[in-house]
């Protein structure tokens, strides 16, 4: 596995692991954080896409499957020795890799189901896992996840999606109350609908009729969530964990 530009070397600053980097709201946040100074460690599945990003930001690239445990764990260890090597410390984690299944509920079969549950919740999990040990070093540090709209309102066709980043809202809770005493944060962001390749399949029909189902009459943008993340991985959110913050632009789902 091919990892960092170990050519590029930024000491003394903090480093975000992003997953789901490369495209949509990962994306939209590893930007952000590079223009505000971060180390940005750029992860997807794909190594081509991910030093591609990397590059363009001046980041670092860490490609695995944040499914694969195996792999996760070669992987943390190569970002250990990274942050070592170069005098880093990992302050935040932000785990925006996923995907959606929108099936009618009798026609969704349990692989679908585990595909949900692998992607967002042991996903989440092992990643704050093994985060949060680098981060209890300093004694400090912020952890993002990334739960949805349809956890609170429910929707019809995303039953498995919808259980998967429910599971999100309660694991946020509970690792607040388990990491604060290290000084580590934990907070969630539940977006409404996105404008990302997520969505990529809705009609011309069915984003109008979202549009109207809004406040402000407007699907999101990237950069909406991104800027929330921002904030709560950043010192201005320093009395904040444990929240589970809507950004849905008013939305309210039939």
């Amino acid at each position: 596995m091919r990892s960092f530009d170990q050519s590029q070397s930024q000491p003394n600053k903090q480093a975000v692991l992003i997953t789901g980097a490369t495209s949509g709201i990962g994306l939209a946040l590893a930007q952000t954080l590079a223009e505000q100074g971060y180390v940005v460690i750029v992860n997807s599945r794909t190594e081509e896409d991910c030093l591609a990003i990397a590059q363009s930001i001046g980041g670092f690239a860490l490609p695995f499957d944040v499914t694969d445990e195996t792999a996760l764990k070669v992987a943390f260890k190569t970002l250990n020795g990274y942050l070592r090597d170069n005098t880093l410390t990992l302050y935040g984690l932000a785990h925006c890799a996923g995907s959606m299944v929108t099936q009618p509920f009798h026609f969704t079969n349990a692989t679908a189901l585990q595909q949900m549950l692998n992607e967002h919740v042991a996903g989440a999990f092992l990643l704050s896992q093994w985060s949060s040990k680098l981060m209890m070093r300093e004694q400090q540090g912020a952890i993002t996840l990334l739960s949805s709209v349809v956890a609170q309102q429910g929707s019809v066709g995303q039953v498995a999606y919808a259980s998967a980043k429910a599971a999100i809202e309660g694991m946020t809770k509970s690792l607040a109350k388990e990491l604060g005493q290290y000084g580590i944060r934990v907070n969630a962001v539940a977006p409404g609908v996105i404008d990302t390749p997520l969505i990529a399949e809705l009609s011309d029909e069915q984003r109008s009729a979202i549009q109207k189902s809004t406040v402000l009459k407007r699907l999101g943008q990237p950069q909406d969530i991104a800027q929330v993340l921002a904030f709560l991985l950043s010192d201005q959110s320093a009395f904040m964990t444990g929240q589970v913050l809507s950004v849905d632009g008013g939305l309210r789902l039939p």
